[in-house]
């Protein structure tokens, strides 16, 4: 009889693996290996001592609980270097149509994610107030669930996330992991 058949366990739940590389005088890097174990890589600008906008995606998505936001999508497939190129051949309105048909999730994450990158000593009535905009120029709503407390322990979690990187000197490989749709019980 092969393998362990237990009717009762728990589903594996899906997990994304992703290393962001710094490496001075070069661009930093991200590599991904998806719940599925399929691989993807890009390159990004160095942002100095500051994180990377896309570990403060991690934090925010992982914290929000979001299915479909950026890294819900490469989770799922998505290859952010080719839409990217894509995006900067076809400009316009839909340039990052690459990441699907429905982009509201990827709208918030991008929302939520842009109050809390680079821009340290906000209150967290603030940060709802912009995020609320922010959302409002993409076309959605900000969710009620997301409110002052959210963005307070956002501001601690990536905090934390910008210290783990500054930790890193001017070369080193940050790990994290991402199960998406899963927010962690307060």
């Amino acid at each position: 009889m092969g393998g362990d058949r237990r009717p009762n366990s728990t589903p594996e739940r899906r997990v994304l693996t992703v290393r962001f590389v710094r490496t001075l005088g070069q661009p930093d890097r991200v590599y991904v290996r998806r719940s599925d174990g399929s691989e993807a890589s890009w390159s990004f600008p160095s942002f100095g001592n500051g994180p990377p906008h896309d570990l403060v995606h991690l934090v925010v998505e992982s914290h929000v609980g979001l299915r479909a936001g950026f890294w819900g999508r490469v989770d799922a497939g998505a290859d952010p270097a080719r839409i990217n190129a894509e995006a900067n051949r076809k400009g316009g309105a839909n340039k990052y149509a690459g990441f699907g048909d429905d982009l509201r999730e990827l709208y918030l994450a991008e929302a939520v994610t842009n109050v809390m990158w680079g821009v340290p000593g906000i209150e967290a009535v603030d940060r709802v107030a912009i995020a609320k905009a922010n959302c409002e120029r993409a076309g959605i709503e900000l969710p009620p669930a997301i409110g002052e407390a959210t963005f307070r322990l956002l501001a601690v979690e990536v905090a934390a996330a910008s210290d783990a990187w500054r930790a890193l000197g001017t070369a080193g490989t940050l790990e994290c992991t991402f199960a998406p749709g899963t927010a962690p019980s307060n």
